[in-house]
């Protein structure tokens, strides 16, 4: 009778969740119940932090200029010991990597490539993304858009206006000193998956509440960015991506590339999302590394480069969306209150002008003027990974 009972319950409970899967699940996915949903219900399906390209739409367009490849040299050419192009690739290799590439005086001395992916492979440039911010307020600055970083924020936020966050400055978003908390409830109707997912990710940044005075700690979380993004749109009266394209893309000479935003028409991520092809992001590596020179055209503002560059007040480590190995310490969070999220640095650098790109899942692009050397790593998330073993092996290699 017990087995009976229990037989013919598990057997309408197994037909009771194929209806439901049936008529919520699959239709959700197939874009039945809006764009969030579908979002959200394809996004449990692969990895949620890190989804496949088709996952990500709708997709902006943000024009390129593509006219000719990067120059490229042999390794031999470059005067480095191949023992050491074989050292960083089976490194790379071991740790999950797509691709890495290296380049010296502005020619690509070295790069492999793993899991079918090629030089011209789009990619995800996850929090590499929140650096095209401070790209882009050099710009706004420059073409009188927004007066300086030291403004409150709040000028272009009429919604600040009269709150706790009135007086947070554009320096301090740019710093990640901001004092936006972080929301860690990852339910569909909270905060967090609004921002990441929702249909209106303006109105869900904007009410992030306040966790710290603003400017005093650092807390490198994502309405950091976007505010700066939502800034930059509002001060130009301009879509971010066509901003964007006119100022850097194309001057660049990059190939066409892709935000993310959070329907037709509407914001840009700009504190993830961007998707270029890979080589692309030397071409930003090398205008960094020079000072915002690319190929002897000026493409950030004179001196712009060397203020994103300069320490922050709440951290030695980052300037302007952007990170620095100005002090050596084995682990860099991404909250200076914690230390579960940080990055890995067994090592001092052995120069004191490395800064770098940092994105999810270890995506980073490291720039060493004094070196004139750029390195490029995309791929999958290592946890070992050791941000200061690349950087160091070819600083060495070049002494």
């Amino acid at each position: 009778m017990i087995k009976r009972f229990i037989k013919k319950t598990l057997k309408w409970t197994s037909i009771a969740l194929a209806l439901v899967i049936a008529t919520t699940y699959v239709p959700a996915t197939m874009g039945a119940y809006g764009l969030f949903w579908e979002r959200w219900t394809t996004s449990i399906l692969g990895n949620p932090l890190s989804p496949r390209f088709s996952w990500y739409k709708p997709l902006e367009l943000t024009a390129g200029n593509f006219s000719e490849p990067l120059a490229t040299i042999t390794t031999d050419e470059s005067g480095i010991p191949i023992e050491v192009f074989e050292t960083a690739s089976r490194y790379a290799e071991e740790h999950k990597s797509k691709s890495l590439i290296v380049q010296h005086k502005g020619n690509i001395i070295y790069e492999d490539y793993w899991d079918n992916t090629e030089g011209d492979s789009l990619f995800g440039l996850h929090s590499l993304t929140k650096t095209m911010n401070a790209l882009l307020m050099g710009h706004a600055i420059k073409d009188g858009f927004i007066g300086s970083v030291d403004i409150p924020a709040s000028d272009f936020i009429n919604e600040w206006k009269g709150t706790e966050k009135e007086n947070i400055t554009i320096r301090d978003l740019l710093n990640m000193a901001g004092g936006l908390k972080e929301d860690y409830n990852f339910s569909p109707s909270s905060q967090r998956i609004q921002r990441i997912m929702g249909t209106d990710i303006t109105s869900a940044n904007l009410m992030v509440s306040v966790d710290a005075p603003a400017g005093t700690v650092f807390s490198h979380v994502n309405p950091n960015s976007q505010m700066l993004g939502i800034i930059i749109q509002r001060a130009t009266g301009q879509r971010y991506g066509e901003y964007f394209s006119e100022k850097i893309w194309q001057p660049l000479g990059a190939r066409d590339a892709f935000f993310f935003v959070d329907q037709e028409g509407g914001m840009v991520h700009a504190d993830c999302c961007m998707w270029a092809s890979i080589r692309d992001m030397v071409r930003v590596g090398e205008m960094l590394l020079n000072k915002g020179v690319f190929n002897g055209k000026q493409i950030l503002p004179e001196g712009w480069v060397d203020e994103m560059i300069v320490p922050s007040k709440a951290n030695v480590n980052y300037g302007m969306q952007i990170w620095l190995g100005n002090e050596y310490t084995q682990y860099r969070p991404y909250d200076s209150r914690l230390e579960a999220f940080s990055n890995i640095h067994n090592e001092p650098y052995k120069t004191d002008d490395v800064f770098y790109m940092d994105g999810l899942g270890k995506q980073r692009l490291y720039m060493v003027p004094s070196k004139s050397l750029v390195i490029l790593r995309t791929g999958d998330n290592s946890r070992e990974w050791d941000d200061s073993m690349l950087p160091n092996l070819f600083i060495e290699a070049l002494k």
